[in-house]
């Protein structure tokens, strides 16, 4: 048996139906996780669900979406409790959902902006982590993966309030793994750089994007795909013992130089 097999375990992504959600929810299910597909949109958790099902499921069902807003704290706890019935408990929680509300120079961010960012990111994200805690404790334990961001890594004023958020998701991630360690849940942080989804395309357009590859060591622009076998391998038995770390998935951006600047020894 492979060591990312996942037959058996459940799955919650919130945020995944696009863009790096999506690609983590196909990349769980492709490794045999049964997946509750959340966003805000009812009807394209459903329809995503019912891809995945018809793409991994073998003829069965193997998904379901469940409507959630992360920007809504009192959704929190029965979203977590809905979650909980739908497959008869959560192994795996992806905290892939975000909120970026504003974008340009950080004094001028209205303070509401700010605030709101900053909740709905990391507080939000802590309570609907706690919420599934008892579900995956009384199943011998399980993997939280928080999603962060490059930002969160790296100087990023103009979307500051976004990045300060991010960034705590990681230090997050570590509190969260030393805290849910004695019930054998691990807890760690996937932080992607420039991802090539429909959002990004529309912020920069394809040819922005193509711009940007030669800025990578690796020399291109990641895919979901990237941040999907992170997580995978995050939650599967091949890391097992990773806890409370994070990992960049940038293409070497954040810790090399780029190749214009880099020695050629």
């Amino acid at each position: 048996m492979s060591m990312f097999d996942l037959s058996g375990k459940v799955a919650l992504v919130t945020g995944a139906t696009k863009g790096i959600g999506l690609g983590i929810a196909h990349g769980l299910a492709a490794q045999g996780a049964r997946v509750i597909v959340a966003s805000r949109d009812g009807g394209a958790c459903d329809a995503t669900a019912a891809d995945l099902s018809r793409e991994h499921g073998g003829g069965g069902k193997i998904a379901q979406g469940l409507v959630f807003d992360l920007d809504d704290l009192a959704a929190v706890e029965p979203f977590a409790a809905a979650a909980t019935k739908v497959f008869g408990g959560v192994d795996i929680l992806v905290c892939n959902a975000a909120v970026l509300w504003r974008v340009g120079p950080s004094a001028e961010t209205p303070p509401e902006l700010f605030e709101r960012t900053l909740t709905s990111n990391i507080h939000n994200n802590f309570r609907l982590c706690q919420a599934v805690r008892p579900s995956m404790a009384a199943r011998g334990g399980g993997a939280i993966v928080l999603i962060g961001s490059g930002a969160g890594h790296t100087a990023s004023p103009y979307v500051m309030a976004y990045a300060v958020a991010k960034a705590g998701l990681a230090h997050m991630a570590l509190c969260l793994a030393d805290e849910m360690a004695p019930e054998r849940i691990r807890v760690n942080c996937v932080s992607p750089g420039l991802v090539r989804t429909p959002a990004t395309a529309e912020t920069l357009g394809e040819a922005g994007l193509d711009a940007r590859a030669p800025q990578t060591p690796l020399g291109r622009v990641g895919a979901p795909s990237d941040v999907a076998g992170a997580v995978v391998y995050l939650s599967s038995e091949a890391g097992a013992h990773m806890t409370g770390q994070t990992l960049i998935v940038d293409g070497g951006l954040s810790r090399l130089n780029p190749p214009a600047t880099r020695s050629r020894g």
